[in-house]
């Protein structure tokens, strides 16, 4: 394994490798959300992106597996399942459109998207959506199965959109969106292995970054904690306006 790390990158690169992890899923442990987009497009400045994929992937759902038990009784199980149906849809038709379409246009509009809304979300003048409309549940799970089977993750903030017009309190919003990304990584996870991505370089990041996610996992939940629920809605904002930008610059 560890001549497998160093022909993957230098010493010093995979020790940034697992720094940006701590960092990505301190934010998850803190939002529920958040770490592909910080971790995969710096991960890709010194990883190739078919091995950075799996690897996410796989440490997503450690992540969340450990925090959906945590907080089962919070999760609103009422939103999980409008989007079950949907969201195999749009994983299945990703993991198609993975090796036939170049992703780059449809990611610079998502990014576009992302900001727009986001923008939208901290403007002190707007309406606020009290439930979901009978075509949300549909398109937040078909486009974030879609887009997160395409980009490796990075469709949070299509989930944040839905779970925002459920009104949930930020311990509900964490919960249920981690059970939201769980059962989704674990089909990516399927799809991506079905493709032969998870070589031997992959198990190898896998082993050397898992505990770099837990503790960025730790650490997430202190700043939860210490969180109150208007900030807590303001962070998730301006994720969301970050995550656009990331998007845009990959």
């Amino acid at each position: 394994m560890i001549e497998t790390l160093q022909a993957t990158a230098p010493a010093w690169q995979l020790a940034l490798c697992a720094l940006v992890v701590v960092a990505a899923y301190t934010l998850r442990g803190a939002t529920g959300f958040g770490a592909g987009v910080v971790a995969i497009p710096m991960l890709v400045l010194a990883l190739p992106l078919r091995t950075v994929i799996p690897v996410i992937t796989t440490l997503g759902i450690a992540a969340s597996f450990g925090q959906t038990v945590r907080e089962f009784r919070h999760v609103e199980w009422r939103g999980v399942r409008g989007l079950l149906l949907p969201t195999i849809v749009g994983w299945a038709a990703g993991l198609w459109l993975f090796k036939a379409l170049h992703p780059e246009l449809l990611r610079s509009a998502l990014a576009l998207f992302i900001i727009a809304y986001a923008l939208w979300t901290l403007s002190p003048r707007k309406a606020v959506l009290h439930a979901p409309r009978i075509w949300l549940a549909p398109l937040a799970g078909a486009g974030g199965g879609l887009l997160s089977t395409l980009f490796g993750g990075m469709a949070g903030p299509i989930f944040v959109i839905y779970l925002n017009a459920l009104d949930l309190d930020k311990a509900r919003f964490r919960a249920t969106m981690s059970a939201i990304l769980f059962l989704l990584a674990l089909l990516r996870a399927g799809g991506y292995g079905g493709l032969g991505f998870y070589d031997a370089r992959a198990i190898a990041l896998i082993a050397l970054l898992l505990p770099a996610m837990i503790v960025g996992m730790v650490l997430g939940e202190r700043v939860h904690h210490g969180l109150p629920e208007v900030i807590f809605k303001r962070v998730v904002a301006l994720l969301l306006v970050a995550s656009g930008i990331a998007l845009l610059l990959k």
